[in-house]
């Protein structure tokens, strides 16, 4: 059994959170702040049988902050949690019965709802109306917890079978396990089958060896002693008689002196491992408290959730820790800051928060439609790249190296921090940018992302033409591909006069979609805005004179019309023979220092081939990166990535 869905209204950081596929199992990331442990107190309100009827009496401080008026207008505080797999379980079908709303597959409805027991604003009634006000109060609300879709559908006994097991922040674990109360031990040894016999003998023997020890004459002194001091400072009306000992000799208490211990020989206490290990023992005694309650069949099912796992854990341990908890415990909800335990998550169990001036908002992956193959490779993915864009408040998805340096080196030149923002480049390593697409899509995570591939115009060895234009129309909904596909088709040959017009309006179809597409390579669409800079980063990496030459034409020669194509290919394998990915970092250390606004205002408009022109990032063939940063910095900032000044006047005017 797990939860297929979530909905929370006017409770803390959610105005209105709506996770319609739930994962299972699930990890919940976000930012600080962002209501991650606040969802799991929604969660609780519903189904902990341990929280007391007090707390889901709300205060103020619970209700979102967003509702005008608060507790004294009226607010209603609602959760809704719905239940599935349970289609094979006819324990839970019965017990479920009266909350079922669905049987393909079998769906559980509970609903958490604290509201007003009076209308707001109602008048006094103090003899006869006054026509006074009177605002409402905690005192006026109370809440009801029931199953379905009938608030009489009472759930009290449900929590008793079907309940959530929170385990808070594991960040004081040594103190629990040193409390025999709140010690998960207790629960495992309490419910052994334990012999009476053996231990009456046990009792017999410690009290035995506890005789003995005491037998000592200065133990005897010393507990002389203290009876004598207690004697002088309270007289004889207090009963006291100190004996020292070292466990009770009663059989039926005997249980509570045992100890873990860390190792064979009994000598090391928890106490003395390191706070990560005790961290680690302690979740493992409660799941073995779980699994032996499941076994005992104490309950229907339990639901468990832990809150931020990683504290005090080593990388290595996170990894494998949670590898193995994630695989084994379907019902299981983590909520967690650490990207290397996001990192061996299932590509469809996360569900990403994100704080919004309406209230934080959910999205799963859940939903996910992708083959198994494309799955294994995103959790490749997000595993050697530390997760990182699932953390991200944007995401540019670029092909290779080089627009890992370059981009961000761009956004520099522009005074927009990517970093600073939580934007972040990411390398599909190729083209296929589809299962990229689909995670942080409407279906995924819903991650603002922005699409950037090379044109690869030219015919290609196959002889193949607008490579990039195809590859970002299939990335385009099913309606629109198809006529993008007969607009790509159409288009004449480059020589013809009207052909960069005519590909800049399927350019401009695709930047709506948030996919930028170059007119080649992006080395060669780069080269006639920054010569200089691309020459000098080459030169810095090699003494060749032919290779240095070889470059110098390359980039004279993308200023040319037409372009040879052969001097073009010397160039690029001149960079290939580098290391594209190398050449691009040495490239980044120019770019970031250049005058963009006064760089684009003085580029030959002759570069794009275009007649057209809207803004000056379409005087280039590199425009497509700066319109992509800028669409990047209006969804972010919220501003445009650069402010050009009016026509005739200089940058330094500006």
């Amino acid at each position: 059994m797990h939860f297929s869905r979530i909905e929370v209204t006017n409770f803390r950081n959610f105005r209105h959170l709506v996770i319609d596929r739930f994962p299972s199992p699930a990890v919940i990331v976000g930012e600080n702040g962002v209501g991650k442990s606040n969802l799991l107190d929604a969660l609780r309100l519903v189904l902990d049988p341990a929280l007391p009827d007090s707390r889901r009496l709300l205060r103020a401080e619970d209700i979102w902050d967003g509702f005008p008026g608060g507790l004294a207008a009226g607010v209603e505080v609602t959760v809704v949690v719905e239940l599935q797999g349970y289609d094979d379980d006819e324990d839970a079908k019965g017990l479920l019965g009266g909350c079922t709303i669905g049987t393909s597959p079998y769906t559980a409805r509970l609903t958490y709802r604290f509201a007003p027991r009076r209308p707001a604003n109602t008048e006094k009634e103090q003899g006869e109306a006054t026509g006074d006000t009177q605002p409402l109060t905690s005192q006026d609300y109370d809440f009801v917890v029931f199953g379905g879709l009938d608030e009489g559908e009472d759930v009290r006994s449900i929590r008793r079978d079907v309940a959530i097991r929170i385990l808070p922040a594991l960040r004081d674990a040594e103190s629990d396990l040193q409390s025999w109360r709140r010690n998960p031990l207790r629960e495992l040894l309490e419910h052994l089958p334990l012999d009476p016999a053996n231990l009456k003998a046990t009792a017999d023997a410690v009290a035995s060896a506890v005789d003995q020890l005491t037998a000592d004459p200065s133990i005897d002194t010393l507990q002389t002693d203290l009876g004598s001091r207690l004697d002088d400072m309270l007289g004889p009306r207090l009963s006291v008689e100190p004996t020292l000992g070292f466990t009770s000799s009663q059989p039926d208490e005997l249980v509570r002196a045992v100890r873990l211990f860390v190792d064979a020989d009994r000598r090391r206490a928890v106490s003395e491992s390191s706070l990560g290990s005790a961290n680690i023992i302690y979740l493992a005694l409660l799941l073995e408290v779980l699994r032996r309650q499941r076994i005992d069949d104490q309950f229907v099912a339990t639901l468990v959730a832990v809150e931020e796992p990683e504290a005090h854990l080593h990388v290595a341990l996170q990894r494998k820790l949670f590898h193995y908890l994630l695989r084994s415990e379907p019902s299981l909800v983590l909520t967690t800051h650490s990207p290397h335990i996001a990192a061996v998550t299932p590509v469809k169990s996360f569900v990403v928060l994100r704080a919004t001036a309406d209230g934080s908002v959910g999205a799963s992956t859940a939903d996910l439609t992708l083959a198994p193959q494309q799955a294994e490779d995103l959790e490749r993915y997000i595993d050697v790249s530390r997760a990182e864009i699932l953390f991200a408040a944007a995401v540019i998805l670029v092909e290779g190296l080089a627009e890992l340096y370059v981009l961000p080196s761009l956004a520099k030149a522009a005074g927009f921090d990517l970093d600073g923002h939580g934007v972040i480049v990411a390398s599909a390593h190729g083209t296929d940018f589809r299962p990229f697409h689909e995670l942080l899509g409407d279906r995924g995570l819903r991650t603002p992302h922005f699409i950037v591939t090379d044109g690869d115009s030219a015919p290609n060895k196959r002889g193949r033409v607008e490579a990039g234009l195809k590859r970002a129309a299939a990335l385009t909904p099913i309606a629109e591909h198809e006529s993008l596909k007969e607009r790509i088709a159409a288009l004449p040959n480059q020589a013809d006069a009207d052909y960069w017009n005519q590909r800049r309006s399927i350019c401009e179809k695709l930047e709506t979609f948030g996919i930028f597409v170059g007119a080649e390579t992006l080395e060669a669409d780069v080269c006639p805005v920054f010569p200089s800079e691309m020459e000098e980063a080459f030169n810095e990496l090699t003494t060749s004179a032919p290779a240095r030459a070889d470059v110098r034409n390359g980039i004279e020669n993308e200023t040319a019309s037409p372009v040879d194509a052969d001097i073009r290919a010397a160039m690029l394998s001149r960079f290939s023979a580098r290391g594209k990915g190398r050449y691009a970092q040495r490239l980044a250390s120019h770019l970031e220092k250049a005058n963009l606004i006064e760089r684009l205002n003085d580029t030959d408009p002759a570069d794009s081939g275009t007649t057209e022109l809207t803004t000056p990032y379409d005087n280039l063939r590199a425009g497509y990166l700066f319109r992509a940063l800028d669409a990047v910095s209006q969804a972010i900032r919220t501003e445009p990535l650069l402010k050009f000044p009016p026509r005739g006047q200089d940058a330094d005017e500006q």
